[in-house]
């Protein structure tokens, strides 16, 4: 095969999210191709692409002459990802997404690509209302500006792939992991309870930390990207990617607690809680474990073991 067959496109490269899967599609073989608004890529990602190309999808005529038609699949993880931002910014959540989905796969349509391309959204979008664990058919609610927006890019994906494109969608629930910054449950917890280190006073503000989420380890949510990707052909046009298990934000707290070596008192804050919010949360992935075998492998323990280590390199 040539390297074009091979070669993946990752939109969003310089987030969270994009080294980790930069990483599994280099180790398993594949040449990278980097998409970011940023001039270069980042430190941590450079050495892991094969090509780097700086563009703002949000830009119609620049994306248009982003290259793709010879790659095997464009993964597209560019986008806006903070529930709690969505509620600052609306206009920009619920239009953006969707807008830089469009011009992406309008330009992927002109240029004739034939590759897969697997369209990120969010398992954010279902109605918390409903029996748990939450299928892939399961009611969906415009909850928060994010989650609307994610709708919207969802169908705009869904118009593309009428019109040709071989498109999939995929639901990550919660993910975590090292790298991830602020403006998430377990950098924020970890910021608090460091900053207590060196007080007399061990009492960190939080909200309802008694509510449950499905959370998953970000490599393991990215090995998932990668086999929705590489299959040769896939069953459904939408996949939950989830452990199928809760935690609490007490679960959190508790082993950031423990691997930080920091004991805290958690004091709730009733400006941090939001009386909408469901007790509990967990998806069912049973489609992409039953069709490409995949399953979460890293325990959350190894997780917070794991993410608390690169937080000490980090500043080391």
């Amino acid at each position: 095969m040539s390297n074009t067959e091979h070669e993946i496109v990752i939109t969003g490269i310089n987030g969270f999210v994009g080294e980790h899967l930069a990483r599994q599609l280099k180790n398993t073989g594949h040449t990278v191709h980097g998409v970011g608004r940023e001039q270069k890529p980042k430190e941590t990602v450079a050495h892991l692409l094969d090509k780097y190309t700086q563009c703002d999808l949000m830009d119609r005529k620049a994306t248009r002459s982003l290259s793709v038609h010879n790659t095997s699949a464009i993964i597209h993880l560019a986008g806006l990802a903070s529930v709690a931002d969505s509620f600052k910014f609306p206009d920009r959540y619920k239009k953006d997404n969707s807008t830089m989905t469009d011009n992406l796969l309008s330009s992927a349509k002109e240029q004739g690509f034939t590759g897969r391309t697997v369209v990120i959204s969010t398992g954010a979008i279902y109605d918390p209302n409903q029996s748990m664990p939450l299928k892939e058919d399961a009611l969906k609610t415009q909850g928060s500006p994010y989650s609307a927006g994610k709708i919207a890019a969802e169908e705009t994906a869904k118009t593309y792939k009428g019109k040709g494109l071989d498109i999939v969608i995929a639901r990550p629930f919660n993910h975590i992991g090292p790298g991830q910054a602020s403006g998430f449950l377990v950098s924020d917890l970890y910021d608090q309870i460091l900053g207590t280190k060196d007080s007399r006073n061990s009492v960190i503000s939080v909200g309802n930390i008694n509510t449950r989420r499905d959370f998953t380890d970000v490599r393991d949510i990215v090995k998932a990207y990668g086999l929705l990707a590489d299959a040769p052909s896939l069953q459904y046009d939408t996949y939950n990617i989830s452990s199928g298990n809760s935690y609490s934000g007490k679960d959190i707290l508790d082993q950031l607690s423990k691997e930080m070596r920091i004991a805290v008192t958690a004091e709730i804050d009733p400006a941090r809680v939001r009386p909408t919010d469901a007790p509990e949360i967990v998806g069912d992935s049973t489609r992409i474990r039953e069709e490409l075998h995949w399953s979460p492998s890293i325990s959350l323990e190894q997780t917070i073991s794991d993410f608390v280590t690169w937080k000490r390199d980090s500043v080391s």
